[in-house]
């Protein structure tokens, strides 16, 4: 072989499509708690449904007594960020859920300033719209109003310490 066709054959190599995990997502059947996460473990479907139903942080402003689809996991790997992925992963996300029947899907993210940026934009743009607490907090009281209108209808909860967002989005015509 000549040293042109071994160049020839890298060059090709190198164009050649490869298939690489850009990403991750996941979507699950949860209650509709904007005051938790889910649980770091599996829970089988009637165990959520009757958390859903019984539940005491159940989210008041829809009157779902059934578990929702929520969003969790959404990660795209850190050198292939700005490209679109996180929109595709949701599409994804969304289609299976609307598969499912779904009326909506619901998520939490990350309420700093700096740190949460970026997927709040990206979840904003998207359609999603922050479920205001209406005194689903654990201690009864409606929840972040001294923070102001904005922050307080914006979805604000404090999920094991930590502040988050709890958006839905509706995949129906409404």
């Amino acid at each position: 072989e000549t040293t042109e066709t071994i160049h020839n054959e890298q060059q090709q190599q190198q164009q050649s499509y490869s298939e690489k995990i850009v990403g991750i997502a996941e979507l699950s059947w949860q209650p509709p708690n904007p005051n938790g996460n889910a649980p770091p473990f599996v829970l089988p479907y009637f165990m959520k449904t009757l958390i859903s139903r019984y539940g005491p942080s159940r989210d008041e402003s829809s009157l779902k007594k059934e578990p929702v689809g929520y969003v969790s996991n959404v990660l795209v790997w850190k050198t292939r960020r700005g490209r679109g992925y996180g929109r595709v992963l949701m599409a994804a996300l969304e289609g299976i859920a609307n598969m499912w029947g779904c009326d909506d899907v619901r998520l939490h993210v990350d309420a700093n300033e700096y740190s949460g940026r970026i997927a709040r934009g990206l979840n904003w743009n998207l359609g999603y719209e922050g479920v205001p607490d209406r005194g689903t907090s654990k201690n009864k009281e409606v929840g972040y109003n001294w923070m102001g209108p904005s922050m307080a209808n914006q979805g604000l909860y404090l999920v094991d310490g930590v502040p988050l967002l709890y958006l839905r989005k509706s995949l129906r015509d409404e």
